[in-house]
This record gives structure tokens, C-alpha cells and sequence, in this order.
């Protein structure tokens, strides 16, 4: 069976497939599931590390730190409840050592940006055509660099509120009025014709 049939094939549950190819990593020492893993998240983790610093070089390192640390530390590495969350928490932390090395830290309040995305974020796929999801980005991209993250977080990528306030160091309280600030600018600015996908993002916001 190959790497991809064992992850894909049999695996009924969300994130599973992730789990599987973690432990199989982390525990049996199975390095075709790294390589699976790398795959699967690299391009997410990329993305996501490049929106928060807008320096192609500065991302790749960030995120090739990342996995570079997993390969040599995988035998005391946790079994996280998501991978995925683990993954971007992860790059964040590493690009935020980065930065503080050379003395940028704020850049992590004046950058993210948002771009129109290869796949629909899981909060939205059933509502928007990508070219409204584009325009949509396009207003999210002017509120304040801390209320994107939480936006980009939450409806791009799913992760729960919980998520979010470890993500960011903030408790969940702030993690939901974050996102409440976030979506009433965005009232402010969406016009006429936009607010119905407004109104989308406040029916999954808080769920």
C-alpha cells in the first residue's frame, strides 16, 4: 500500500489522516509519513508564513526550520489534537524568533495580507464563488494586522477560538471580541451590495 493510500483511502474522519501520519513518525520512525506530512502542509504553512511577514526568504526559513526541527526531535515530539494547528503554531513562533533576531518583531502588527487563495477557507466553501471571496479579501485587508490574523485564522483556515488565543497569546475572550471588532469595521466598509457575504461571516463567527 502506498503512503498516500494508507493517509487518504481509510481514514473517514477529518484530520485523521493527519494523526495517522503523525504517529506514524513521530512512533514508528516511518519517515515516508514525514514526507507525507511535509507535502500535505507545506504549502499551507508557506502561505500562512509569508502573509505575516511578506518576505519570501524569511517564510522559507521559517517553515524549514520547522520541519528540520520535527525530523530531529520526532521521537519527544506530543501527539497534538490537530496537526495542523501544531503546524501553524509552529511557523509562528519560529518566524517570531526570526524576527526578534533581527530586530523586526513589529512587523508581526503592521504586515498580513491577504491574497486571493488557491482553495476556499473551510468556513466559507459553501457560500462564496472564489471571485467574491476576492473581493471580500480585498476589505479585509484594511483592518488592522491583528484583527486579519484572527480573521485568517478563523474563516481561512477553521481553527477554533481556543486555537486562536494559544496561537496568538491572547485568552479566547479577547480571541472572540478580536473577531467581533474585526467583522463590525468590516460593516463599515463592505458596500450595499457586499454585506450579504458579511452576513455569512457572522452566521459561522461564533459557532
Amino acid at each position: 500500500m502506498s503512503t498516500r493510500e494508507k493517509y487518504n483511502d481509510h481514514v473517514p474522519l477529518p484530520g485523521a489522516a493527519d494523526q495517522l501520519a503523525w504517529q506514524s513518525f513521530t512512533h514508528d520512525n516511518d519517515l515516508s509519513s514525514f514526507e507525507w506530512l511535509y507535502r500535505h502542509f507545506i504549502h499551507t504553512l508557506l502561505d500562512y508564513s509569508y502573509k505575516i511577514c511578506l518576505e519570501k526568504a524569511l517564510a522559507e526559513d521559517a517553515v524549514q526550520n520547522v520541519f528540520t526541527y520535527l525530523l530531529l526531535h520526532r521521537q519527544q515530539l506530543p501527539l497534538p489534537q490537530s496537526v495542523k494547528f501544531y503546524l501553524l503554531r509552529c511557523v509562528r513562533n519560529e518566524l517570531l524568533k526570526l524576527l526578534r533576531k533581527q530586530q523586526r518583531e513589529q512587523l508581526f502588527e503592521t504586515v498580513l495580507q491577504l491574497e486571493p487563495a488557491a482553495t476556499q477557507p473551510p468556513a466559507l466553501d459553501a457560500f462564496l464563488q472564489k471571485e467574491q471571496l476576492a473581493a471580500l479579501q480585498q476589505y479585509i485587508n484594511r483592518l488592522p494586522a491583528r484583527q486579519k490574523e484572527v480573521i485568517y485564522l478563523r474563516f481561512f483556515h477553521g481553527l477554533s477560538y481556543a486555537e486562536i488565543a494559544v496561537m496568538m497569546e491572547i485568552d479566547q475572550k479577547s480571541a472572540y471580541k478580536t473577531v467581533y471588532k474585526a467583522l463590525e469595521a468590516l460593516r463599515q466598509i463592505v458596500p450595499g451590495p457586499a454585506l450579504a457575504w458579511l452576513y455569512l461571516l457572522l452566521r459561522t463567527s461564533f459557532h
